[in-house]
């Protein structure tokens, strides 16, 4: 997929696009465009590595779990679900579906199209564009995404989503299992991340 230029026609995306179980609508992340509002400017990368975590079908998502920390994923769509990993890495996931089902579709990866100046900054050490958000973590700190953006309304304007019209064909569409999870529990190995390959 070439890099692409933001159209006249780019829209951000709607509550619709997010009130639909995890597992119908995980692909259709693939090819829209993560924005984020930074006092740098806009940065922005189309989305390329997504993960389904479907609520109460497997021993995985930690949603399942009403906590203070999972609680946000229990409203309605279109909001951001934001935690801290090994104290360093922030992660975000876009929660989806309606009300008391708590799915989420976990962004792990992005092409940065926009703002890359101001994604470098962020980082000690020059990285070149392919490095700056090509996982879950990298992501986070290139866009700025930190736990105060836990609940932030993917409507609004500062974290959302835009359509461009980026086609993506289903057969560039690669399924696989979720990363990191552990073989121990139950729905370890359902095919449920879905990403663009590298090569496409």
């Amino acid at each position: 997929m070439r890099s692409p230029v933001r159209p006249l026609s780019a829209r951000k995306l709607a509550r619709d696009f997010y009130l639909r179980p995890a597992s119908d609508c995980a692909t259709d992340f693939l090819g829209k465009v993560l924005v984020r509002q930074t006092r740098a400017g806009r940065v922005a990368g189309v989305i390329r590595d997504v993960e389904a975590y479907p609520a109460f079908t497997d021993a995985v998502h930690h949603g399942n779990k009403k906590t203070p920390r999972t609680s946000v994923m229990w409203g309605a769509g279109g909001v951001a679900y934001v935690y801290l990993i090994y104290g360093q890495w922030h992660q975000f996931a876009a929660v989806v579906n309606r009300a008391d089902v708590p799915d989420v579709i976990f962004i792990r990866g992005a092409t940065p199209v926009e703002g890359v100046e101001a994604m470098t900054a962020e980082w000690d050490k020059p990285r070149g564009a392919d490095q700056l958000a090509n996982s879950p973590g990298k992501l986070c700190r290139s866009f700025q995404i930190t736990k105060d953006l836990y609940g932030a309304d993917l409507t609004g304007a500062d974290l959302f989503l835009e359509d461009w019209g980026i086609s993506v064909d289903p057969a560039q569409v690669r399924a696989a299992e979720r990363v990191g999870i552990s073989s121990r529990r139950d729905g370890h190995d359902s095919p449920l991340r879905y990403y663009l390959d590298p090569a496409d």
